[in-house]
């Protein structure tokens, strides 16, 4: 059947296996339950069709497209699929274990509690793929571009994850394991030009992306969306921080003049800021215990700003700034005093 028309044809439950569709168009057709193990789609187009259940083991499917396919449940363990596209399709708990997607296109893809186990997805397109509560033990996604991509509760065990670009990038919340990866791209345009390795890594897979600004490699930024517990924080003198995300019981230790600023969208709860950095807070600061706030050379809170803490001031005195209409509740501790009970500013 190469080249034949089959749009919008009813083929639930037919029997095509090792049937050749070479260049087949399949657009809208109805293929639910269908058997296509070991077929050869290689260049068809399957946009918009549904194969929820479809059996498509071993199948040839590079270069195909399925654009917008229902690809629910179906089996797809061993395919060759080099270069095909997924863009929007749902592909929630398929089976791709052991299939080749290298430089395949799955953005915006739905691979919820899919298996994926040693799939190669090397080179492919996967920006804002969501990958949550997918198993990837063993996948390959070296160089791959997830940006964006949801990871939360995946299985990353065993993972090749070297050259990935990850801007944006939600994170499993889980331990990863062992993984194969010695440097990932946090670039938000993905050029490379943003490098990060060692101990950055397991935040960025299990939070999520740290973006780092072009011009400065020493600027930090948690974005939106990205939930942080139970971690220290050490960021070196003159650094650039901004955080728009939720931390909950954290430490923070800055050093010397570096730039801490909690956005509009940042709430640090039950937290703490050690050293002497300049701190401005749009958003909220609840301290985990008094003092939460220890040396800053200066405190600046915004007109959207809200703080609840005991400043405990260095040899240095802490410079402070509040802007009208600013949410307080703080004590003040002076250089060499011992910290007291809580009391409302005034």
């Amino acid at each position: 059947m190469t080249g034949a028309n089959l749009e919008n044809a009813d083929l639930e439950g037919a029997k095509l296996e090792r049937a050749i569709l070479v260049g087949a168009n399949l657009t809208r057709a109805n293929l639910e339950g269908a058997v296509l193990t070991g077929a050869n789609l290689s260049g068809a187009m399957v946009s918009y069709a549904q194969l929820t259940g479809a059996k498509l083991g071993g199948a040839n499917l590079t270069d195909a497209v399925f654009t917008h396919a229902e690809l629910d449940d179906a089996y797809l363990g061993g395919v060759s699929a080099s270069s095909a596209r997924f863009s929007n399709a749902s592909m929630a708990g398929a089976n791709l274990e052991d299939a080749v997607l290298r430089g395949a296109v799955l953005d915006e893809t739905v691979l919820h509690r899919a298996i994926a186990r040693n799939t190669d997805f090397t080179g492919g397109s996967l920006v804002k793929t969501n990958f949550s509560g997918a198993d990837l033990t063993g996948a390959k996604l070296g160089g791959a571009d997830i940006r964006h991509a949801t990871f939360a509760r995946a299985q990353l065990a065993g993972a090749i994850l070297t050259g990935a670009k990850v801007a944006g990038l939600i994170g499993t919340g889980l331990p990863l394991g062992s993984i194969e990866v010695t440097w990932l791209d946090l670039s938000p345009a993905g050029d490379g030009t943003q490098r990060v390795e060692n101990g950055v890594i397991p935040s960025v897979l299990t939070v999520g992306a740290v973006q780092l600004a072009v011009e400065d490699t020493r600027r930090r930024y948690f974005g939106r969306g990205d939930v942080l517990r139970n971690a220290t924080l050490q960021f070196d003198s003159s650094a650039k921080v901004e955080i728009d995300s939720l931390f909950q019981n954290c430490t923070i230790n800055v050093g010397v003049d570096t730039e801490l600023v909690i956005g509009p969208s940042g709430v640090l709860a039950d937290c703490e800021i050690v050293g002497a950095g300049c701190i401005t807070v749009h958003g909220k600061f609840f301290e985990k215990a008094s003092p939460g706030i220890v040396g800053a050379r200066r405190l600046t809170v915004s007109a959207r700003g809200a703080v609840v803490s005991t400043v405990a001031q260095s040899a240095e005195p802490t410079g402070f700034s509040f802007q009208s209409g600013c949410q307080l509740r703080i004590k003040i501790i002076p250089p060499g005093a011992r910290p007291a009970g809580p009391e409302r500013a005034r």
